[in-house]
């Protein structure tokens, strides 16, 4: 489901020791293959940090993209065929997205006025007053400054493709239309319901070693973050993503 082979490196079950070591690989195998069952604890704000603080060493296996992408239409991608571990690539190609920036200075209600607002736009707050269908992932850009500070974050939807051609424009002045060009990204896709920062940091430290494995150089000053489930639903596909430096 991940599309691509974990670097051995961070397999943390393999430092545990020779005496325990088949019992931690059986205990990897097991969290790898586990469904999470439903969260009645359910909020917006769990697609991103900030969100649910559950933790634990598992990382399930994520739910196949394949999968994700026949329940909700995705945006248009090309596998991108790589070398190394611990992480896939992909080109995604150029298209429409709705676009609204997320307050960093208060990170949970900004990840949820960010989303709503997305929301109504696709619910009809636009200038056709059209409903249109929701699609995956919804996307969060954290930008970085010189010093690695983060200093702000936007939030997007993929526009469907019924309404690439014309978008509709928004109502809402905070939310607007753009044309994202072909890019190619670099992720790491993981299941469960763990959302806490500590998390998260550690998914793209690896991402970074993998890619620095292989000499792959990322753009340093935006990190992304995507969410393909809802939250607490059922078997999930989060990912941290990095983009290549060549596409920015």
């Amino acid at each position: 489901a991940k599309g691509y082979d974990e670097c051995e490196e961070f397999m943390w079950w393999k430092k545990a020791g020779k005496e325990d070591w088949a019992d931690k690989k059986k205990e990897w195998a097991a969290n790898n293959e586990m469904e999470d069952e439903e969260d009645d604890e359910y909020e917006v704000d769990q697609y991103k940090f900030g969100g649910n603080k559950k933790k634990g060493k598992s990382c399930p296996k994520p739910k196949s993209l394949a999968e994700v992408c026949e329940d909700n239409e995705c945006p248009p991608f090309e596998e991108v065929d790589v070398s190394g571990c611990g992480f896939e690539a992909r080109k995604i190609l150029a298209a429409n997205w709705t676009v609204t920036k997320l307050d960093v200075n208060d990170m949970k209600k900004g990840d949820k006025s960010a989303f709503w607002r997305l929301f109504k736009y696709i619910s009809g707050a636009n200038d056709q007053g059209a409903k249109i269908a929701m699609t995956v992932p919804v996307i969060t850009k954290w930008y970085m400054d010189d010093d690695y500070e983060l200093v702000g974050a936007e939030m997007a939807f993929y526009i469907p493709s019924a309404f690439q051609a014309n978008p509709p424009a928004p109502s809402d002045p905070l939310v607007r239309v753009e044309r994202w060009d072909d890019a190619i990204t670099y992720d790491r896709a993981f299941g469960g319901n763990r959302e806490d920062e500590e998390f998260y940091v550690k998914q793209f430290k690896m991402l970074y070693k993998a890619l620095a494995k292989e000499d792959i150089t990322p753009y340093s000053q935006m990190s992304i973050t995507a969410g393909f489930t809802r939250p607490g639903w059922g078997k999930q596909r989060k990912e941290v993503m990095l983009v290549d430096a060549g596409s920015m």
